[in-house]
């Protein structure tokens, strides 16, 4: 989902990261206000969860994160993205009803990408981790 993460840890860890904005345009599910820092980490999880890089859900190639148009939404990708975010939203606040979080709220349940896609494109819900379709 919206993964402009490994190109983001690899800037991170080069140098580049002078390449990511510092103001963000066209976000439709994450806070307008959202700090850099913080959308950077969401965007590593998002990649980490799927097992992919930046351009499957934004328009750039390579390394270079200063050709990416991260606002444009011509990637199908990016919409699933959003609808999928939405989703997990709105099930992590069922799950806070049903497990309280603790106190400290550290190892509170919550659903994330990797729930479901544990490192894959597709969701892995077949018995035995095969990709889509069977049920858990």
């Amino acid at each position: 989902m919206i993964v402009l993460a490994g190109a983001l840890a690899l800037a991170a860890a080069t140098g580049v990261r002078a390449q990511v904005p510092q103001k963000f345009t066209n976000l439709q599910v994450l806070p307008k206000d959202i700090p850099p820092p913080q959308l950077v980490a969401t965007m590593k999880s998002f990649a980490q969860g799927l097992g992919v890089r930046c351009e499957h859900c934004h328009v750039g190639e390579g390394n270079d994160l200063s050709k990416f148009d991260f606002a444009a939404d011509t990637k199908p990708a990016k919409a699933t993205a959003r609808k999928m975010i939405r989703m997990a939203t709105a099930l992590n606040a069922q799950v806070t009803e049903i497990v309280p979080p603790a106190a400290d709220a550290a190892g509170a349940a919550r659903v994330t990408c990797f729930t479901c896609h544990r490192g894959a494109q597709k969701p892995l819900t077949a018995p035995g981790g095969g990709g889509g379709g069977g049920a858990r």
